[in-house]
């Protein structure tokens, strides 16, 4: 019997935006260089890999509905991304709208044909190096730092306000900046870096209860605060720094949207006065977190990477923490929100090329308890080595290495 081949069809879309296909067709190859010398017959063909694999579909939408259907796949082919392209006779295919063409005819009232071009998805990330992708960390967290500062501006409120509204936006800038101050009194801090910020945290305290009433300065206070937590992380041990500000970007009871202390207990039936403390109070808590993450992610493409896990931990603790913070950002701040989501995929992109350089963690097993030194010669043939292996499984005494141990693979 012949296949039925109208069952076997896929339902074409893209990015789950369906349409009908009129024809489809697929490009590809090798990218062949051919280069011809003289006096030679034979040339010699170059293969520089495969060519981009580009789809051309001939599509349209039918119904009573197809000038809401085609609006719908207009936006889609603009949409940012990559997404799963569907065509009859293919499965999903990870790819990318380069160009869409809308088509209308008098003599064919509700139907609408496009001219669809995409191209299959390539790397994550373009050709760059390492410290480069960390170089963009840098630059991302600057965008972040101007974002934080308006978000703040706008989400309090105290023009016209009661004390205790006022105070509640005051107290949630101080409490930011004394989290800050004290990760510089408790943690390892260049001497001269921490005089200069042991005043500066203490003149922003002071000025916070005059900068939140003044319409025209309030942006400083904000940008002061940020500003003192990344000094504070670039003065310190890159792994002190991801540690004490990584603590604070990943606190699951900042990133709530319900406050927790606004100096009383919220009620079923607040008040707009007590409504708005409450607001104040969380614009506070967002500001020390989201300062925070600024510091973390710089500290991050500061931090020596040892081995690949611990990178691919790290890489998983940044989406961990940013995603929850994304998921508590208001849909008015949309300049925050691609802000801090810009941040965290130079973070990856960056950590995602890193691991591409660094050694997996094996296990040793032998029979013998043998010193460290004979187990950077036999491993790496160099002894200096030794003291790497000592410090990764906390061995008391370098010449009693246990009989099971980890090490990097090279």
């Amino acid at each position: 019997m012949a296949r039925n081949w109208l069952k076997t069809l896929w339902k074409a879309s893209y990015k789950g935006t369906p349409f009908w296909v009129e024809r489809d067709e697929e490009e590809g190859g090798r990218r062949i260089v051919v280069h011809q010398f003289p006096m030679r017959d034979d040339p010699y063909l170059e293969d520089l890999g495969e060519d981009k694999r580009a789809f051309r579909v001939t599509a349209y939408v039918a119904s009573d509905s197809a000038d809401t259907d085609a609006g719908s796949l207009v936006a889609t082919c603009a949409m940012r991304g990559p997404g799963p392209l569907v065509l009859p006779t293919h499965g999903p295919i990870l790819t990318r709208c380069l160009k869409f063409a809308r088509e209308r005819s008098k003599d064919q009232h509700g139907y609408i044909g496009f001219e669809l071009h995409f191209v299959r998805e390539g790397y994550a990330s373009a050709l760059a190096s390492v410290s480069m992708l960390a170089n963009m960390v840098f630059v991302a967290a600057d965008a972040a730092a101007a974002s934080i500062m308006a978000a703040f501006v706008s989400s309090i409120q105290v023009t016209r306000q009661p004390d205790y509204v006022v105070a509640a936006a005051t107290n949630g800038a101080q409490d930011a900046i004394a989290a800050v101050e004290a990760i510089r009194t408790s943690e390892p801090v260049d001497p001269v870096v921490s005089a200069a910020q042991r005043n500066e945290t203490q003149a922003i305290f002071d000025a916070a209860p005059d900068l939140i009433e003044d319409p025209v300065k309030v942006g400083e206070l904000p940008a002061r605060i940020i500003a003192a937590a990344r000094a504070i992380a670039g003065a310190m041990p890159a792994s002190s720094a991801v540690t004490a500000f990584g603590a604070i970007a990943g606190d699951s009871t900042l990133s709530a949207s319900v406050p927790t202390s606004v100096g009383v207990v919220v009620n079923p039936y607040p008040t707009p006065g007590r409504l708005t403390a409450a607001r104040n109070d969380v614009a506070g808590k967002h500001l020390l977190l989201l300062a925070a993450l600024t510091a973390y992610c710089e500290a991050i493409a500061r931090v020596k990477l040892s081995d690949r896990p611990s990178a691919i931990t790290l890489r998983a603790n940044v989406a961990e923490y940013i995603e929850a913070i994304l998921m508590v950002i208001p849909a008015g701040d949309i300049d925050l929100y691609n802000a801090i989501a810009a941040l965290r995929n130079s973070v990856i992109e960056y950590l995602s090329r890193a691991v591409l350089d660094l050694a997996p963690v094996v296990t040793v097993e032998a029979n013998l308890v043998l010193p460290s030194l004979y187990w950077a010669w036999r491993l790496y043939a160099d002894p200096n080595r030794s003291d790497e292996l000592v410090a990764r499984n906390l061995v008391q005494h370098p010449s009693f290495m246990p009989t099971a141990f980890e090490a990097l693979a090279k």
